[in-house]
């Protein structure tokens, strides 16, 4: 629970861009990394529902529209655990690669949601996300993997 808790608050943390704007374009999706790893590992146990809710606490707690992120991550779940046999038999590049595209995908669903009912401006957040997503797939697979083998995180 406090893995859920700490990923839901790193996800909607924004970092500063007072001095430098470019580092606020690099938000990783951390909730999704983790909805990603209990997806391949925990099976059809996680449920859709539950990545549905997670986005839905999401978009509460950004102000976005409710239920936008819900569908993102319902989404991302459902493929998830619908080739998670394929996924996992994947190498580790590969797996960037698909985290990447997946993300780039849905990030660019948000930005054209928010520009068309909440009127916001277009960016290049939804490329810096899924490229720094993609990037810490490999270490957060190995990091939440090394606490389920220890923490018994199952």
């Amino acid at each position: 629970m406090f893995l859920v808790f700490a990923a839901a608050v790193l996800s909607i943390a924004r970092l500063p861009a007072d001095s430098y704007e470019w580092i606020a374009l690099w938000q990783p999706q951390w909730l999704l990394l983790l909805l990603t790893y209990w997806a391949l590992r925990v099976g059809s146990r996680l449920g859709v529902l539950w990545a549905w809710f997670a986005g839905c606490i999401v978009d509460v707690l950004l102000g976005e529209p409710l239920g936008l992120n819900g569908l993102i991550f319902a989404t991302i779940t459902y493929l998830l655990l619908r080739f998670r046999e394929r996924f996992a038999m994947y190498g580790a590049i590969q797996q960037v690669l698909i985290v990447f595209t997946v993300i780039m995908l849905a990030q660019l669903l948000r930005s054209f949601s928010l520009n068309f009912f909440a009127n916001q401006d277009w960016n290049w957040l939804p490329l810096t996300t899924a490229v720094s997503t993609a990037l810490l797939w490999p270490y957060a697979f190995k990091f939440f993997q090394a606490l389920e083998s220890h923490r018994g995180l199952r």
